[in-house]
């Protein structure tokens, strides 16, 4: 009797194996990722990088060749953040915060130049 309810249980347990292997798994991929454009910067923070960072170059190579210490917020243009236009379609202190960000790694790369 042993033998026989152990013969049943691996019977079923086979049949159980066989039924689920007869069926195919169905994958369903990944969508794919997003291009280029979704990594698109909105034109106001482009601007405000664009801006920011040539006049931080320009500001940070004066200081450098006018003997001046390392001050890169001691500048009008750092304080003032110009070039913001409602336009750009954004509020200002957006703008600001990414000029200012790009100002400050322009500066940095305008007063090491030499």
């Amino acid at each position: 009797m042993k033998y026989t309810t152990a013969g049943l249980l691996l019977l079923s347990a086979l049949a159980l194996l066989a039924g689920c292997s007869s069926h195919p798994a169905y994958y369903v991929a990944p969508p794919p990722p997003p291009g280029p454009a979704a990594y698109a910067e909105p034109p106001l923070i482009q601007a405000a990088h664009q801006n920011g960072f040539a006049e931080g170059v320009n500001v940070g190579e004066r200081d450098r060749v006018d003997g001046h210490s390392y001050r890169p917020t001691n500048s009008r243009l750092y304080a003032n953040t110009p070039g913001y236009s409602p336009q750009l379609g954004g509020p200002f202190w957006q703008y600001q915060s990414a000029y200012r960000d790009a100002y400050m790694r322009g500066y940095r790369k305008g007063y090491q130049r030499g």
